[in-house]
């Protein structure tokens, strides 16, 4: 799964935060449709993950707008509305770019998925002392999408670390901070094609490479782009990775096809959406599966292979 951010963000010294705090059931919603929106002055969004004393049902979901977007709380009523959500709190104020890094790195610990200890870039040295058996990945989301700890991450990332992707060539479709991508060849893939039509995410996957000097960074190609990109076909991967939304998966369904990957996992998908991905691949099929939280992902191969 991805955010939204719509431009550089290098030059803004300032955001309008909207917050809004929500079930989970209707936070879940509203991300799904947010990924699935262009949402005019919406830079980005992050999940608070840890807050002391909040209830474990209810989320606390922060967007930020273009500072001179005098009707944020309105678009973000309007997506509530729209999704059914009974019962929110929302607040808005204007907070400066410092004010936005030091709320995020707030909220956001080391922790390990599997095989791979992720540690936040500004924590680097200071590494839980259970790590020392992890793989450890440096990274610093910023507002692209992929701090590792939704569901649909974790499970990718438990995947590559189950199944082993050692020497395979990988597309990361939708690459958010990079986080994927980098795992993976921390993990020893033999080469990684990173793609998302966002250039924050771009940006955020190219620093995050630098944070960890020990990946090689001739083996990770960073473009900007959807699925029109002619090196989906070029590259020639063994494994496709796709952490994006149902809605974004079945767009580009012909796309995908034609491309002819031998291997696809597929996440960012709801549970009861399984079966609807399932069948829109008629030339794949289902090999493995994983779900976490209601969220799942599906491993399709190709008939006639593996």
């Amino acid at each position: 799964m991805k955010g939204n951010p719509q431009q550089s963000l290098k030059d803004l010294e300032a955001f309008t935060e909207i917050r809004i705090d929500l079930s989970q059931e209707s936070a879940q919603a509203l991300v799904m449709l947010v990924d699935d929106s262009t949402i005019p002055g919406l830079e980005g969004y992050f999940e608070t993950l840890y807050e002391e004393g909040r209830r474990q049902d209810s989320s606390t979901l922060f967007f930020y707008f273009d500072p001179e977007d005098s009707e944020a709380a309105i678009k973000m009523e309007l997506l509530l509305e729209v999704i059914g959500a009974d019962t929110f709190a929302i607040q808005e104020k204007l907070i400066s770019k410092k004010e936005y890094l030091e709320s995020y790195k707030e909220h956001y610990r080391a922790f390990s998925i599997a095989c791979v200890g992720i540690v936040p870039s500004w924590k680097k040295g200071e590494e839980p002392e259970d790590f020392k058996d992890k793989s450890i990945l440096y990274l610093d989301p910023g507002l692209a999408f992929g701090t590792g700890l939704h569901p649909t991450t974790r499970m990718c990332i438990r995947w590559f670390c189950e199944q082993g992707v050692r020497d395979l060539r990988i597309i990361d479709a939708g690459c958010g901070s990079g986080i994927l991508s980098l795992a993976a060849l921390l993990l020893g893939a033999r080469a990684v094609l990173a793609f998302d039509i966002e250039s924050n995410a771009v940006r955020a996957t190219q620093q995050n490479l630098a944070l960890n000097p020990g990946i090689d960074s001739t083996r990770l190609s960073i473009l900007q782009g959807g699925f029109e990109l002619a090196e989906l076909s070029s590259f020639n991967a063994e494994i496709f990775v796709g952490n994006l939304t149902a809605n974004i998966i079945l767009g580009a369904k012909d796309r995908i096809q034609s491309c002819r990957f031998p291997r696809m996992v597929m996440t960012g998908i709801l549970s009861e959406q399984k079966n609807e991905i399932i069948s829109a691949f008629e030339n794949h099929r289902l090999k493995s599966e994983l779900e976490d939280d209601g969220w799942c992902l599906l491993e399709l191969v190709k008939d006639g292979s593996i």
